[in-house]
Formats: structure tokens, C-alpha cells, sequence
């Protein structure tokens, strides 16, 4: 990435981005769609030249559905990649470190900086790479399931992502004739066959019926919350890594929630454009709250009950069980 801009110009560029945004943009139509998935603007044509990327076999992958952990999880694998030399982590921004191999900045604005799609920049970068998709399994690279490089892929509570995803939204919409939609009609528009990157059960059940492959990890962020020292040590042995305590330690330490949310390094505040709350005067954050069962406070009983229904349909047979408090 730093071959075509630095970081401050990167910044500049996603922010003029953001500001062409309006929610609108994430429903369909008239967004894309390959396969029956619905991608957001632009998108589906990155995903069908995709089919060509060049997988190496020391790649590592985070995969997430949007708002599940994926920065965090990044975090901890940038870290165990860089041998736990956390000096030299923090000396380039995540977004550098960890690129988001479908998400480019619309063409009149690469343009500015003579920029290639985010996924050739990827190609150019050297071994071994950590590269994250929120793409589901079917629309990945078809090498990855040929190479097998190591995957990590992080699910969290449905409930939970969709009030993490309504926040998110709400910070991206910088549009002049920004309009604020009720959770409510967020919920509905998220429980919708064909909402973006596809359903949160889908998306989550492709790599649970994947999960026994040795080169998968699954984890839940429910269990990053409650043993996060436990969760660097098994991503760091899955990845190949044997630290000592010690590095560990530091790394945990590096990686709990409120520093990652007060490190600029790790944090996308640093990237985006946040609104102010005009009744608190509170500035948005990427990383809001980054807690369980923050769904409480958004859903009523209906909602909840509705929830519940879908869930059990929808995970029935499976295994596949969430933590919710």
C-alpha cells in the first residue's frame, strides 16, 4: 500500500469516500450480485476477477462477517505474525498491515493517486501476508481451498452484530441528505435474504461445517471477551508461532479492548470520519463498545422473540450454539 500513498494520504482519500456514502448503498437494488450474494457498490466485479488471485501457502486469512471481531482478530494475527515485536507493529496502521483484499476506494478517487484494486496491491506485497475478507466462503478465492493457507474465522453473536453493524452504518453515512434509520427498520433490512454479504447464517455456517479442516480456526468473539490470554495462545500455536509467556503476556496486553481503542495504530478512528452526537457532544467510535449483550438495550421483546425463532430455525442440527450475555 505505502508503494501508492501514506497513510495520512490514505486517510484523506477513504474520507472523501465516506463522504459520497448514503445508505442507500447498502440495500439492494441496485447494488451487484454474484452467485445470489449481494455486494456492495463496485464490488461485484472485484469479486469475479478474485477467481484469479493468486493464493500463497503462507498466507493468513481473517474472515469474518462485517462487525463479528474482525479488527480485533486482525490485531492479535498481525501481531503473532510479526513474532510479537510490538514496536514494530505499531509503527504502521492495521489498515497497511492487514488489508481488506475486496474494499477499494471508488475509481475517480484511486485515480488521484494512480492506485490498482486493493487485491493487486495484496498481490504485490511480500510472504507471508495476513489479509482479511468479509467475503463468505463461496465468493473467496478459489485457491484458498486448493493452497490451504491458514484461515481464522471469527463469528459473534447475531444479536450483537446486528446492533454493532446499525452503529457502524450510522457512522458511515456522511451524505448531505443523511437520514437516520430506526432500529427497526435496520433489524428488518438485516434479517432480509438478500442483504449484504449475505446472511449472517450462511455466511457463519460455511466455515462452522469446515471447522475440523487443520488449516481452520474458528473462534467466537464471546471467547475473546472472556479469555483473550487463551485466544492469543491457541491463534499463535494454530499460526505456527511457540512464544513464551512472556510474549504472550504482551501481546494480550496489546490487544485488550481499551488499548487497541486508544492506540491510533490499531484503531480505524484514525481513518474514518467520526459524526458528533449533537445532544452529548460524544464523538462515534469504530470500536465502540466492544461488549455482550449490548443487544439488550436495543431490542424489545418481539424483537428478541423473533430473533430467538430465527436463530433456532436457522441453527437447528448444527452445533453451532452463541453466548448472549
Amino acid at each position: 500500500m505505502e508503494k501508492y500513498v501514506t497513510f495520512e494520504e490514505y486517510r484523506e482519500l477513504f474520507q472523501k469516500m465516506q463522504a459520497m456514502i448514503a445508505p442507500a448503498d447498502f440495500k439492494p437494488p441496485p447494488n451487484g450480485e454474484v452467485d445470489g450474494i449481494v455486494l456492495p457498490p463496485g464490488m461485484d466485479e472485484v469479486v469475479r476477477d478474485l477467481k484469479d488471485f493468486e493464493v500463497r501457502e503462507d498466507d493468513a486469512w481473517i474472515v469474518t462477517y462485517p462487525k463479528a471481531g474482525t479488527t480485533w482478530a486482525q490485531e492479535i494475527m498481525s501481531c503473532v505474525m510479526h513474532d510479537g515485536n510490538l514496536e514494530e507493529v505499531n509503527k504502521r496502521h492495521t489498515t497497511f498491515r492487514v488489508p481488506f483484499l475486496e474494499l477499494n476506494l471508488p475509481e475517480p478517487i484511486r485515480r488521484m493517486k494512480n492506485m490498482p484494486h486493493t487485491h493487486k496491491i495484496v498481490a504485490e506485497m511480500p510472504s507471508p501476508r495476513v489479509i482479511k475478507s468479509h467475503l463468505p466462503g463461496q465468493l473467496l478465492p478459489p485457491q484458498l481451498w486448493t493452497k490451504k493457507p491458514k484461515i481464522v474465522y471469527v463469528m459473534r453473536n447475531p444479536k450483537d452484530v446486528v446492533v454493532s453493524t446499525f452503529h457502524f452504518m450510522r457512522m458511515m453515512d456522511r451524505s448531505p441528505t443523511k437520514q437516520a434509520e430506526t432500529f427497526a427498520e435496520f433489524l428488518e433490512n438485516m434479517l432480509d435474504e438478500k442483504c449484504i454479504f449475505g446472511t449472517w447464517w450462511d455466511h457463519y455456517l460455511y466455515f462452522w461445517r469446515k471447522r475440523h479442516e487443520p488449516n481452520i480456526l474458528v473462534l467466537q468473539f464471546e471467547d475473546m471477551k472472556r479469555d483473550l490470554r487463551g485466544i492469543v495462545e491457541q491463534t499463535s500455536q494454530f499460526l505456527g508461532k511457540n512464544f513464551s509467556a512472556e510474549t504472550l503476556d504482551a501481546i494480550t496486553e496489546h490487544c485488550t479492548f481499551a488499548n487497541m481503542k486508544k492506540n491510533p495504530m490499531a484503531n480505524q478512528d484514525s481513518v474514518f470520519a467520526l459524526p458528533v452526537d449533537e445532544k452529548t457532544g460524544d464523538k462515534a467510535s469504530f470500536m465502540r463498545k466492544g461488549k455482550v449483550g449490548d443487544w439488550r438495550s436495543h431490542f424489545t421483546v418481539a424483537q428478541n422473540e423473533a430473533m430467538d425463532a430465527l436463530i433456532k430455525e436457522k441453527l437447528h442440527g448444527t452445533g453451532l450454539t452463541f453466548d448472549f450475555d
